[in-house]
């Protein structure tokens, strides 16, 4: 459906300027200008990259481990919904089968405090100036939840909080999160990263292809410690660059999710993926019509000499062999990579998990 719409409109107007607005929306020349770090990535990739053996200590594992189920049941708010408590987060669906999720409230991240006035179920989350009330069966029923929770606040009472600026709380509230500090911990070389960007030309894309995300990268952890973003954008073409110079120094990206890769072998994707880095570094930018509807993969006697940011990461996962697809990775649009993937052999890949930017912090007074 989406490329019929494209199609339509690229028939009725060729210079379309949603379409224009599409090819720029990557990033804003004017606003950001990584020449220089184009050149110190350049001296990083002459040594040879060596691959560190992993810690034992799977902090991901640990990270599932608190989505276990602690109470469960139908509540009442406006409506009638479905709560799971779990070790870490509300969860509210519209089912009883837990297939219709409508949003999800951490108790981990944030410092909440919970209260019972007969039936009614008080959370309030502190910093975030946010109140969520529920209403039990009876006074007996409200005093059983209010307990779960209590023990969940004892749980993560040592816990950092997350102290988000008002202005950014819309941002944080009702999704899955983890803290920056998380996610540094549990990202690991292929893992998908999303990225919501600060210009007028990623939101059209946004609402154009109806979804959160505009600007889709990889994640490479140089020896299991240095996070670095591998992706292409319309300055410098295909490049990488260390996390804190991606999201300190760039003001475009003020949202991140991360879909962590399951069941692969990780050694096998993090060479594959530096290997196919080391190809493809430099290479420019470009997104055309042509590129964008070109049905099947080209034959391998064809290299690219160009890529945009999903298009690189289609073809990355291609080299390692989790897609197996003979679409062609140029028609792999940002918003292909916020649906289910279908994977080859054993692998899969999580929902999103925002996460929580430190910038987006209030500063403790």
């Amino acid at each position: 459906m989406l490329e019929q719409r494209l199609r339509s409109i690229s028939v009725q107007n060729q210079q379309n300027p949603l379409i224009d607005c599409y090819f720029r929306s990557e990033c804003s020349p004017e606003r950001l200008k990584r020449k220089s770090q184009k050149s110190q990535q350049s001296i990083i990739l002459t040594s040879p990259i060596r691959c560190i053996e992993r810690n034992n200590v799977d902090d991901f594992e640990i990270y599932l481990d608190g989505n276990q189920t602690v109470k469960e049941g139908w509540l009442y708010q406006s409506k009638r919904v479905y709560v799971q408590l779990t070790r870490q987060s509300i969860k509210e669906y519209n089912d009883e089968q837990k297939q219709q999720l409508i949003r999800v409230l951490s108790l981990k991240e944030f410092e909440f405090v919970v209260e019972q006035e007969r039936q009614l179920i008080k959370i309030t989350f502190t910093h975030l100036k946010q109140i969520t009330l529920y209403q039990a069966k009876d006074v007996v029923e409200a005093k059983m939840w209010v307990n779960s929770l209590n023990i969940v606040f004892d749980k993560h009472r040592n816990y950092p909080k997350n102290r988000v600026q008002l202005l950014e709380v819309p941002r944080y509230l009702g999704v899955e999160v983890i803290s920056e500090d998380s996610f540094l911990k549990i990202v690991e070389s292929g893992d998908l990263l999303l990225f919501e960007t600060n210009n007028t030309g990623a939101k059209l894309q946004r609402i154009f292809t109806n979804t959160k995300y505009d600007h889709v990268a990889i994640a490479i952890k140089m020896a299991n410690k240095y996070l670095f973003v591998f992706d292409a954008n319309a300055d410098t073409g295909v490049t990488f660059l260390e996390w804190s110079q991606f999201i300190e120094v760039n003001d475009l990206y003020e949202k991140l999710a991360i879909r962590k890769l399951m069941n692969v072998n990780r050694a096998d994707i993090e060479k594959k993926m530096i290997e196919f880095l080391q190809q493809v570094h430099g290479k420019k930018y470009e997104v055309t019509l042509s590129k964008l509807f070109r049905q099947k993969s080209q034959s391998p006697s064809k290299k690219n000499d160009t890529y945009f940011c999903s298009e690189l990461v289609a073809k990355a996962y291609k080299k390692c062999g989790l897609l197996e697809s003979d679409k062609a990775c140029s028609s792999f649009w940002p918003v292909e990579f916020t649906k289910p993937l279908k994977f080859s052999k054993e692998a899969l890949i999580t929902d999103d998990i925002v996460v929580i930017l430190k910038k987006h912090l209030a500063i403790k007074s």
